[in-house]
């Protein structure tokens, strides 16, 4: 005979907060990597007056690397697939590396060099959140099969 289900047990398993501020994250990166993509398309002639043709080619592709592993990370984090544990590890390694490859080889405004530990301890703190997103209890049987009600 089968057990009748709790009217009151909501039919999804909610998000647990390291999860919900992953995705929140993972969003704003995935603008951003668009939005880059897009101005760089966008000014591509500024750009290529300025710039040599390879570093053009490096922030487009940049943009355009961000953008869609973002969307895939936010799609596999919105149908709790098993795959995205992966791809959100995978991206809590990337997005820093990315980020401080840039800002150690490109960046040579030495204004923007001043705020450098506040991005470090903001890097901290990502790692920090990416290690409890991933390693959680709640957040690891938020992605385990017998949570699933599909």
């Amino acid at each position: 005979m089968r057990k009748a289900s709790d009217p009151t047990e909501p039919l999804r398993t909610r998000r647990p907060l390291p999860v919900k501020l992953m995705i929140w994250i993972i969003a704003l990166w995935t603008m951003l990597g668009w939005l880059r993509f897009g101005r760089t398309l966008g000014e591509a002639e500024l750009l290529l007056k300025l710039l040599t043709p390879g570093l053009y080619a490096y922030l487009l592709l940049a943009g355009l690397i961000w953008g869609c592993l973002g969307l895939c990370v936010l799609w596999g984090l919105a149908r709790r697939a098993r795959w995205a544990r992966i791809v959100l590890a995978a991206a809590v390694v990337l997005y820093p590396a990315l980020y401080w490859t840039e800002r150690l080889i490109f960046w040579r405004d030495p204004n923007a060099q001043r705020n450098w530990p506040f991005m470090l301890a903001l890097t901290m703190i990502w790692f920090g959140l990416g290690v409890w997103g991933l390693c959680a209890a709640r957040a690891r049987a938020y992605f385990d099969d017998k949570n699933q009600n599909e």
